[in-house]
């Protein structure tokens, strides 16, 4: 009689190769377990470890009891169990309950879970995309559709997402159901017994070295972050003798989060906090160091101080503010936000392919002012800047002059600077590094694309334009613009325009790019233009020209 396999859902876990071990307690974290010997199937080798059950109060408990007559007394128990089957000279881990806390977790594939889901679920039957976005703020977010979909439904930016997890179905020919992997877990339901597990754990092994996922998810290999500690530690080696060579070529600095930079003073660092600089660049912070070699953990503990105009001051790890770039082995590998990133070297070819395409602006602006006050360097701000290049240029000043928008979160501008030719100059200090950067090819994307979409929006530029002079508002037409007879402008201060695209940080190249395609669809022309510093005497008052 044919007895149907009762249905079980499991979590699997794979190790790392080449792990040599005498105990499989070599894959468990510190901690006392029971464990039981394996019986049945003769291929069947391995060990189920079970930790002894806690009872735990309800958080919730002590509160509910102050509000009620009586004592409520209750308690959670908490199970958990890993079985560890041996496949030739690999482990799969299964956990049950809260087991996956039992297992050490560096002793197991970082990747074994979505690989192994994107090689066995169907790419149009996907119900769930968890992805983290590596953008000037660093976002993380899942997104679930009401039925199986294929993967363009979730709106992923696949120069950008990395994707951490997905849920699907099974292709045709592999015998799983409900199907969900992310980062080192790869969750499957199936119809077995146990004395299957040996030929499912070898299924497992040979699903995750497949690479059929690269017919349907190849970008997804464009960006990955990094989990092999072992590389990271060296990485972190190169970036420390990096730093005690005084090497900036790949190296730069840059707040970790989105700030308000015309409210910013100036910056320093743990070990010249005397010395307030007026711009964010990593040559400060070098020069700072001394001759002494700086240990790993030194430069971890490192801070970058942040003063506003009030002389508040924000801190900042050191280490999570930096920026570095380092090929080794035919790999690109980017230090951003504290976390290690592997890109592709075939999408960082045509990442620099399509910045080629990009033009420098024929336009000519003032070089941008420095100047020495009471020991501290000051830099001119984007705003004195604006002020002064519409009066030597005869450019058209809109920055800070807000419009709001139905279709935009907040008020926006048209752009900082606008030409009689219809060019839309907007401008960003490069001292605002790549989170400052990406802000600004974001906006001037937005802007456009309002502009074009959004006839109140066009409205109120009118207004502004003929706020400035009577008979600029025709720069805009009220019933509609042609995205041709435009172009935006990008203007970064601090760089020239031999280096301005070669050394924006990573990031910032990607979101240039992506600006640029989409603006030149819609018929804009881009550019791009870089001013290099001057020094100058100090103005005769500082207060209000202090960057």
């Amino acid at each position: 009689m044919n007895i149907e396999k009762s249905y079980v859902s499991l979590k699997a876990f794979l190790s790392k190769p080449d792990i040599e071990y005498d105990d499989l307690e070599t894959f468990l974290s510190s901690g006392a377990y029971q464990n039981f010997e394996l019986i049945g199937n003769e291929d069947l080798s391995g060990r189920l470890y079970v930790k002894a059950p806690e009872e735990k109060q309800p958080t919730w408990m002590p509160f509910i009891n102050t509000g009620i007559a009586g004592d409520l007394d209750l308690s959670n128990r908490s199970s958990s169990a890993v079985l560890l089957i041996e496949v030739n000279d690999r482990v799969v881990a299964y956990a049950f309950g809260y087991g996956r806390f039992m297992l050490e977790q560096d002793r197991f594939l970082p990747d074994f879970g979505i690989r192994t889901a994107l090689n066995t679920l169907r790419h149009d039957s996907l119900k769930s995309v968890d992805i983290f976005t590596v953008d000037r703020s660093a976002v993380q977010k899942r997104t679930q559709a009401v039925r199986s979909s294929s993967v363009d439904v979730f709106g992923i930016d696949v120069s950008k997402d990395i994707l951490r997890a997905v849920t699907g179905n099974a292709k045709e020919g592999i015998p799983l159901q409900s199907i969900s992997g992310g980062d080192y877990v790869y969750s499957f339901g199936a119809h077995i017994e146990f004395d299957d597990l040996f030929e499912t754990s070898k299924s497992l092994i040979s699903y995750y070295t497949q690479e059929s996922y690269k017919d349907q998810f190849s970008w997804v290999d464009n960006i990955r972050r990094l989990k092999n500690d072992t590389k990271k530690n060296e990485l972190d080696e190169v970036l420390r003798s990096a730093i005690d060579a005084k090497n900036a070529t790949n190296l730069a600095i840059t707040a970790p989060e989105v700030v308000s930079w015309d409210n910013i003073s100036g910056f320093s660092f743990t070990r010249s906090k005397g010395t307030i600089y007026p711009t964010l660049i990593i040559e400060d912070y070098l020069n700072g160091l001394g001759d002494d070699s700086i240990a790993l953990k030194t430069l971890k503990n490192h801070k970058l101080f942040i003063y506003d105009l009030d002389s508040n001051e924000v801190q900042y790890s050191l280490y999570k503010s930096l920026y570095f770039e380092h090929m080794d082995d035919s790999k690109t590998f980017i230090l951003f936000s504290g976390d290690w990133f592997e890109v592709d070297n075939d999408f960082v070819v045509e990442l620099d392919r399509a910045l080629a395409h990009i033009p420098i602006s024929d336009l000519e602006f003032p070089t941008v002012h420095n100047w020495t006050h009471e020991d501290k360097e000051k830099i001119e701000s984007e705003g004195d800047y604006n002020e002064r290049a519409a009066i030597l240029k005869s450019y058209h000043l809109l920055d800070k002059k807000l419009i709001k928008s139905r279709t935009t979160t907040s008020a926006i501008e048209l752009c900082d600077l606008m030409t009689d030719d219809k060019q839309l100059i907007h401008v960003k200090h490069k001292k605002g590094g790549s989170s400052g950067l990406s802000h600004l090819f974001a906006q001037g994307y937005v802007a456009a694309e309002v502009t074009i979409s959004d006839k109140e929006f066009r409205k109120k530029a009118r207004i502004k334009l003929r706020n400035i002079r009577s008979d600029l508002d025709s720069l805009i037409p009220l019933n509609g613009i042609n995205g041709a007879d435009y172009e935006v402008v990008y203007l970064i201060l601090g760089d020239d325009n031999s280096t301005v695209k070669s050394a924006l940080p990573f990031f910032s190249k990607i979101n240039l790019v992506k600006a640029f395609e989409n603006l030149t669809q819609k018929g804009f022309k881009v550019t791009i233009c870089g001013v290099a510093k001057e020094r100058i005497e100090p103005p005769a008052a500082t207060d209000e020209s202090e960057a």
